[in-house]
């Protein structure tokens, strides 16, 4: 039977979650990851990490979480695959509901990340899995010899066109702005392949196709020009909304969201921590939700040990 009181739970197995789980183990206290879909997070989607300090060399994503799933385990810490569906705070102590059950912690460390963002524009929901993506590590292989589209400016947008140009004949960047937002070592790879072609100022109306994407309608910011281009795929790289609606009622939250915290990680309410991708102004970088997931747990130690 598994246990219902713990130390601290920490709801989210991605980088920060991971992270924050090593250090609380480390603290001897008994902690709980609770995670929805893959340990590891979003990343572990990704081809490979170039600027994670202390590799020289690419690293594989999968692999470098895969490790830290081992490092977790090894200082004490329980994993478990569940959905959480409420956080409640109770008599100084934390609730925490998942499917048919329910834990309580001291303490919790919320880092459930964020999910894609969408254009919701006629034909992006009925065509997403027949041609239109949101990862092209995953299904670039499906694409090969095929002429593909990257729906974004940022360093996501352009890490996976140039994954795509490995596979695919021809990958267009189409991006709403006059110029890319992405890091400039990015920008210089994109515009010195031969494959990749950039499409600017430009506005996505709909995604056409019966049974499978067949093209997508775009419409010129600056010459209000309207056409349709032909594509195979169409890779979303627009940016992420986080998963904040669980502690709505217990965090300062932007309007986009994103929970407002300071250098401690600490909410308005006491003994709930927050850390990587919910935070407002992250940068979506995996060093970073590191490192945030390294302080959330040293401030929750911190606030438990008040009360030893």
């Amino acid at each position: 039977m598994m246990e219902k009181n713990w130390d601290i739970i920490i709801i989210g197995g991605g980088p920060a979650g991971l992270a924050a789980a090593i250090y609380c183990g480390r603290s001897l206290r008994k902690t709980l990851v609770l995670e929805k879909q893959v340990f590891g997070g979003q990343i572990i989607n990704a081809d490979i990490i170039e600027n994670y300090p202390g590799f020289a060399d690419p690293i594989v994503p999968a692999d470098l979480m895969d490790q830290m799933l081992k490092q977790s385990a090894r200082f004490g810490v329980t994993l478990e695959n569940d959905e959480v569906t409420l956080i409640k705070s109770e008599n100084n102590r934390w609730r925490v509901d998942v499917y048919n059950n329910f834990y309580t912690a001291n303490a919790l460390i919320y880092a459930a990340g964020s999910k894609h963002r969408f254009l919701n524009v006629k034909g992006e929901k009925e065509l997403l899995g027949r041609g239109v993506s949101v990862c092209a590590t995953c299904d670039a292989p499906f694409f090969l010899n095929r002429k593909v589209a990257v729906l974004g400016g940022g360093d996501t947008a352009l890490v996976e066109a140039l994954h795509l140009a490995k596979f695919a004949s021809t990958v267009y960047v189409i991006h709403r702005r006059d110029q890319l937002r992405a890091e400039k070592i990015l920008q210089e790879r994109v515009f010195a392949n031969t494959k990749i072609k950039l499409l600017w100022d430009m506005e996505i109306l709909a995604f056409e196709g019966e049974q499978k994407l067949s093209g997508i309608e775009l419409k010129n910011k600056k010459t209000a020009v309207v056409e349709t281009i032909a594509f195979d795929g169409a890779f979303l790289a627009i940016g992420t909304i986080p998963n904040s609606e669980l502690i709505k009622d217990y965090v300062d939250l932007d309007e986009n969201g994103y929970a407002k915290t300071d250098i401690s990680l600490s909410t308005r309410t006491k003994g709930l921590f927050v850390a990587g991708e919910v935070i407002k102004g992250n940068h979506r970088q995996v060093a970073i939700s590191v490192g945030m997931g390294v302080q959330a747990a040293l401030s929750c130690e911190e606030h438990l040990a008040q009360f030893e």
